[in-house]
């Protein structure tokens, strides 16, 4: 499957869950041996907020192991998510990565409110530093996947995997409302 075909395939997933508001994906003892089994072969990466409105293979209507997810709250790109992500093209081979935001981020409010309670305070930081002095909660969510994006095309071995056509990636916004996700 190229990247074409597996942003595709999520649009068409997204499509039948605003439509039904369900996925429809079933899996049993079978599946899940078979996966144990054989391994993993998901079609595409996808990095998103920890938020438990946010569930990525429900989102895109796959079943488990058809997405390779990396979730932290804001969805915050590190080395860590970076490091997951090179794992994802270059082991799994998979050749699109989703930086996917969403609507109505409690990580996105703690930054436009300036909450630096712990830890939340490093995630809020981070996410500070490239909204600017925008104020709007739902474009501040679509440029902190933006700048996840930019920073995951920072990395040597993405950069490469890209530039031999093998690696797209890709940014897109949930909304938690409808369901539906803007590419």
């Amino acid at each position: 499957m190229n990247s074409s075909q597996a942003l595709s395939k999520l649009m068409e997933g997204n499509n039948r869950y605003v439509e039904t508001g369900r996925n429809d994906s079933v899996f049993g003892k079978e599946y899940l041996k078979d996966l144990a089994e054989n391994g993993q072969h998901p079609f595409a990466c996808v990095i998103c907020c920890a938020d438990s409105r946010v569930v990525p293979e429900n989102i895109f209507s796959v079943n488990i192991g058809e997405i390779f997810t990396i979730r932290n709250a804001g969805n915050v790109i590190d080395n860590a998510e970076v490091g997951s992500a090179e794992y994802a093209a270059l082991h799994l081979h998979v050749p699109l990565i989703l930086v996917l935001g969403h609507t109505k981020c409690g990580a996105v409010q703690a930054a436009l409110s300036g909450n630096d309670e712990g830890n939340i305070g490093y995630i809020a930081s981070r996410i500070k530093k490239e909204l600017g002095g925008e104020t709007d909660p739902r474009i501040c969510s679509a440029r902190n996947a933006v700048h996840g994006a930019n920073t995951l095309k920072e990395s040597p071995i993405l950069s490469k995997l890209i530039s031999e056509e093998k690696l797209r990636i890709a940014v897109a916004l949930y909304d938690v409302d409808t369901g539906k996700v803007s590419f």
